[in-house]
């Protein structure tokens, strides 16, 4: 059921960003009365199709990896131009340059657009947040090193504000594959301390992890309840979903991180829990089971998850993101704006080398990342059709033939010499713009096969 699930989570996200990128080459087109022939979402055999009254075929094709908008006089020209009933059309040639240029530009222009509109409309509802507080410390981390400890409240990372654990993977992500320090503000006790981390060739080699783990923290989890595994320990002997676990035979559990480690040193043993459940403390004696860890090691459990039910936690851990219509709008460019702006420093680093070309991901890595998101709710999915919109947008601009960004290029020399560009030029242009994307798409899909191995 979870490969299903991934899969499905897979097709519709990339229906979604394929399908408002092709809208609007689509939309654009008839603006300027260019006679489309056909939209498709996919590739391969079609599982359906229909046909409008402007004669235009709609179709879904069983492989979603991509889509394409046809339109007259677009690849085969001399069979359409000569085809009755699409004498009086308009065709793509003869639409000016500057109209081409802008439908070609009006698919990775959509991907942008819809990424701002799902950030205004996240920041227009509001979204409850894991605030900045530190939940655990990697031993022998960097943070570990330089003393950050569990509920340190990180407030700035580089002179940039912090409110939430996403802001610092944010913000750190800018520096993968730098060299120099990272600058940390943070508070403690009420008292704000600061430290400043070395860094050399900071990430640059393939590294999945989150940058906030790499140097050390974790957020901030109370060590409250949420599913119970069905005839587990904990269900057997009465804990219940929304429970607080304040300590295990006496010793103090302040967050999920605590939890783990002390259940984990308790296999298969009659142990005490006190818990507080609707503001009531009680103590449940139940005994552990255990499981064997990836290296033979017998360690406890008793059947429990995390609860990802932020409206249990205590306010001081959770953060309530809420904006007016004007502000969210504001939110939604600006979002846009500074995502776009990381992936194009990501780009660039990896094009100088300063950044692994390993951690370029294909379609499987794509898979498992929708697959997880979904799973973790609306808001994460959204959040991950906007940044990979972002990502399509961009992907297409590249002034490679056979790309939007090659398509306008083109467009561009034409404009400049005053004539097309020859027949002969296309053919090889797209020749050797379809090597560099199936290349690059090898060359992704390897990485993928990679990290499964």
């Amino acid at each position: 059921m979870d490969i299903l699930f991934t899969i499905l989570s897979f097709i519709l996200l990339i229906s979604i960003i394929v399908g408002i990128h092709e809208l609007g080459h689509f939309l654009t087109a008839r603006f300027y009365n260019i006679h489309v022939l056909k939209f498709k979402i996919g590739f391969g055999k079609e599982l359906f199709s229909f046909e409008d009254k402007r004669n235009c075929s709609y179709s879904f094709g069983i492989l979603p990896l991509g889509g394409y908008v046809q339109m007259l006089g677009e690849n085969n020209p001399v069979q359409e131009e000569s085809d009755i009933q699409l004498q009086d059309k308009k065709s793509y040639l003869q639409a000016t340059p500057g109209e081409r240029a802008a439908v070609t530009f009006a698919g990775p222009l959509a991907n942008f657009i819809l990424a701002a509109l799902v950030y205004f409309y996240l920041a227009l509802v509001g979204t409850t947040q894991l605030s900045s507080f530190v939940g655990d410390v990697v031993p022998g981390s960097l943070f570990a090193e330089y003393g950050i400890e569990v509920k340190d409240k990180i407030v700035e990372v580089d002179q940039q504000s912090v409110t939430v654990f996403n802001d610092i993977n944010l913000i750190l992500s800018k520096r993968i594959g730098d060299t120099g320090s990272i600058n940390v503000k943070y508070l403690r006790n009420g008292n704000e301390e600061s430290i400043s981390v070395p860094i050399n060739n900071w990430l640059s080699k393939n590294d999945q992890t989150s940058p906030s783990y790499v140097l050390g923290i974790q957020p901030f989890l109370p060590p409250i309840v949420g599913k119970l595994q069905d005839k587990g320990p904990a269900s057997n002997f009465g804990i219940k979903e929304g429970d607080l676990i304040q300590s295990i035979n006496g010793n103090v559990i302040l967050t999920w991180q605590d939890l783990s480690k002390n259940l984990s040193q308790l296999p298969n043993q009659l142990i005490e829990l006190q818990i507080l459940r609707d503001k009531t403390v009680e103590n449940l004696m139940l005994e552990t089971s255990s499981f064997l860890d990836s290296e033979g090691v017998q360690k406890g459990r008793i059947g429990i998850l995390a609860s990802n039910n932020l409206n249990q936690w205590p306010d001081e851990y959770v953060v309530e993101k809420k904006e007016s219509f004007f502000s969210a709008l504001l939110v939604g460019i600006k979002d846009t704006y500074r995502y776009t702006l990381l992936i194009i420093s990501s780009i660039g680093k990896m094009i100088s080398g300063s950044i692994s070309a390993d951690n370029l991901g294909g379609p499987i890595q794509i898979s498992v990342l929708a697959g997880s998101a979904a799973k973790a709710g609306y808001v994460t999915f959204l959040s991950m059709v906007a940044l990979l919109s972002i990502n399509l947008g961009l992907l297409n601009l590249l002034p490679i033939p056979i790309l939007d960004g090659g398509q306008l290029l083109m467009i561009a020399i034409e404009k400049m010499k005053g004539s097309p560009v020859s027949d002969m030029t296309l053919e090889y242009s797209m020749r050797v713009g379809l090597v560099l994307v199936v290349s690059l798409m090898i060359f992704a899909f390897a990485n993928d096969i990679a990290r499964l191995i």
